[in-house]
């Protein structure tokens, strides 16, 4: 274990590991070759899954051929998430550009998620606070199960973008909104409408399918693998506490899981140091390995171990997923963050 004090990325009450500041200042620097790879990685799989739902047409393997793509097409969300982040790629004009077509077939505006997310970030898991925070502890079997399917986000996303599109900004996310964004969000989501209305003028005018096929139908039939995933997060993890090791879960992912999900099953080590790439989160892993929890072994052991939680939670409100922590933990770092 590194004996350098901990870097302070930002000025907080949360833990941070020890690390050598040259090691980490080396794991921050961006690149465009990794997003790259992953992209492509992923519209060879979009457009695989594509000719199948072409060549399946007329017969029952449609069905299947599209919930596959849109199996695929709902990683939309890694790289959505990374370039909000400004993390996927060194260029500039690179990482907003995939920005806006990741986040156009995800479902919300860019800069709202921008700066919603950064709240996320500043106040992880707290609750009334933390801007992406929809559920507390306990959590109901039915909420873990719509947020898998993703009862949880579409609705509120739809509802979220068509009150943007009509220019009303809720105080609370004048919060996390800078001073003068209003209007950039406000013209985000009417753009993002009128592309969506578009692709139906398209399907209706043009009397095709290939809109639906292609893109709203697959949209909804495949999203439970991509919130499979993100569910695992922080669901049943403990609230209001200013250590990711203890609100935050991290996974092992087969490669392919890696690749669609750019990393985020590091997601402990994405929130401790959330200027580091994806690209370098295996390598922060292995920096500060020592001082982490075991991650969940599966996607699905991640989610038995919600469910045996949340079961638990019946008797016992305040439990929580609690993995043993390689050091004892402090009343500093068991106690509610600054401001939360």
């Amino acid at each position: 274990m590194s004996t350098a004090p901990p870097v302070q990325t930002f000025r907080s009450a949360w833990w941070e590991p020890r690390i050598e500041r040259a090691t980490l200042k080396g794991l921050m620097k961006r690149a465009n070759g990794p997003g790259l790879y992953f992209l492509a990685v992923w519209g060879l799989l979009l457009a695989a899954a594509g000719l199948w739902i072409h060549l399946a047409r007329g017969s029952a393997w449609l069905v299947p051929a599209v919930i596959a793509y849109g199996v695929v097409l709902g990683f939309a969300y890694a790289p959505s998430h990374e370039c909000a982040h400004g993390t996927a790629f060194r260029t500039r004009w690179l990482n907003e550009t995939v920005l806006w077509a990741s986040s156009f077939i995800w479902g919300e505006s860019p800069t709202h998620r921008r700066f919603a997310h950064s709240h996320h970030h500043t106040h992880t898991w707290h609750w009334k606070v933390d801007a992406q925070m929809g559920y507390t502890n306990p959590v109901q079997l039915r909420t873990w199960f719509g947020d898998v399917i993703g009862l949880l986000e579409f609705w509120p996303r739809a509802k979220l973008m068509v009150r943007h599109a009509s220019g009303r900004i809720l105080e609370r996310e004048r919060v996390y909104l800078p001073a003068g964004q209003d209007h950039i969000v406000v013209r985000e989501a009417r753009l993002m409408m009128a592309g969506y209305a578009g692709l139906l003028a398209w399907a209706v005018i043009g009397q095709t399918w290939v809109p639906m096929l292609y893109f709203f139908i697959p949209r909804f039939a495949g999203a439970f693998a991509v919130y499979a995933f993100i569910t695992t997060q922080h669901m049943a993890m403990a609230q209001n506490v200013s250590d990711h090791r203890l609100c935050t879960r991290s996974m092992t992912n087969s490669w392919l899981g890696r690749v669609l999900y750019w990393n985020m099953n590091y997601h402990i080590e994405h929130h401790v140091y959330p200027s580091v790439p994806f690209h370098a989160l295996p390598a922060l892993n292995a920096a500060i390995k020592d001082q982490l929890p075991e991650p969940s072994p599966s996607l699905i052991a991640a989610h038995v171990e919600i469910v045996r939680v949340i079961l638990a939670q019946r008797t016992d409100p305040h439990a929580t997923a609690s993995p043993p922590l390689p050091r004892p933990l402090t009343a500093d770092a068991a106690g509610p963050a600054a401001g939360g």
